[in-house]
């Protein structure tokens, strides 16, 4: 159900991150490439403590619902630089790693937070804009996971 819910909640979120970097309809790539506007400071507070995307990127959209936080970024660090700070400002919220998949010229980044599958990030170069990637990223609220429960035993 989870999955389900962050991989909804993802189609979405990418199109808001491509939409607030487009500049221009057709025409010069570059104008299309602008910087995106950041969200506004009510949306940025929604982040949980200790995740900042200072060094990542522009954060341009922050969506808190059902118990899933939706955070999309662009940032034109490299793609090996971007998925490493997306993972340390996870983690200094309180997330565990759980693995990275980057392909060269796509990524993801999953997160646990104890037992528990708590998100990831998507990481996609912006189309038409070399060197700028859209940033993806979905977590869930520790504190709104199902608990584990203890499997029965036989005897």
């Amino acid at each position: 159900m989870v999955r389900r819910v962050l991989m909804g909640t993802g189609a979405a979120a990418l199109f808001v991150v491509l939409a607030g970097c487009g500049g221009g309809s057709g025409g010069d790539a570059g104008a299309a490439c602008g910087n995106p506007s950041p969200a506004p400071p009510a949306e940025t507070a929604l982040l949980p403590a200790g995740l900042s995307f200072d060094r990542i990127g522009t954060v341009a959209h922050v969506q808190k619902a059902q118990g899933n936080l939706t955070v999309q970024a662009v940032s034109t660090k490299p793609l090996d630089e971007v998925t490493v700070l997306i993972q340390d400002a996870v983690t200094a919220a309180g997330y565990r790693p759980a693995g990275m998949d980057n392909e060269g010229d796509e990524a993801e980044v999953f997160f646990n937070s104890g037992s528990v599958a708590a998100g990831q990030a998507r990481v996609r170069e912006v189309a038409g804009c070399e060197g700028r990637w859209s940033i993806d990223l979905e977590l869930i609220d520790p504190g709104a996971a199902p608990s584990p429960t203890a499997l029965p035993t036989t005897t």
